[in-house]
């Protein structure tokens, strides 16, 4: 609305400097017939000069926002995802899960479990139902992590990680973490 107001006042501005120049400058040679053709070119021009600044700039900064909350998003899963990681190499290197970690690490898979439903639901509030595929694989993707770390014996008093675990388990995290980088991509190229 206060655009409108000062595209108004500018337009009157103009007429009120041209009718000065014409009067006090009589140097300048005004026709008093109007060019409909100039005319409206002149209507479009401006109309242009205003629309695509304001209107699509706009639309365009709305949809840079929401792939911007989706994307961040994502990137906390990955630091999730991260965490988990880290949590297993400490247990492979003290050859033991303690209680303190086994909680922790349902705490984080539960954790990654509600973060995937949150990018879920952006995306699909946001119409972005191209990606159905994609969280299909990263939902496998976190089914096969959580049976892997926490599946077996996990919760039995002294259960550990062998190096062959951790080496299941890191291949397991790449290929989560490379599906969620590859989302990042696909987000940001809409």
């Amino acid at each position: 609305m206060i655009r409108i107001i000062i595209g108004v006042i500018l337009v009157i501005i103009g007429v009120v400097i041209g009718m000065g120049l014409q009067h006090y400058y009589p140097v300048f040679e005004f026709e008093d017939k109007i060019d409909i053709v100039g005319l409206a070119t002149l209507v479009v021009t401006i109309f242009l000069a205003v629309y695509i600044p304001i209107f699509l700039e706009r639309n365009m900064h709305n949809k840079r926002s929401e792939k911007d909350v989706i994307i961040r998003k994502i990137e906390a899963l990955q630091t999730t995802i991260r965490n988990v990681n880290h949590i297993v190499g400490e247990c492979v290197q003290k050859q033991t899960v303690s209680s303190a970690n086994s909680y922790y690490l349902i705490s984080l898979f539960t954790s990654i479990s509600n973060e995937l439903d949150t990018i879920i639901t952006l995306s699909e509030h946001c119409g972005k139902d191209k990606f159905n595929k994609d969280f299909e694989e990263i939902k496998n993707c976190r089914f096969q992590y959580r049976t892997m770390v926490t599946g077996g014996d996990f919760q039995k008093k002294g259960f550990k990680y062998t190096i062959l675990d951790k080496k299941e388990e890191e291949k397991i995290y790449h290929k989560f973490d490379k599906a969620l980088c590859v989302l990042i991509f696909k987000v940001n190229g809409l």
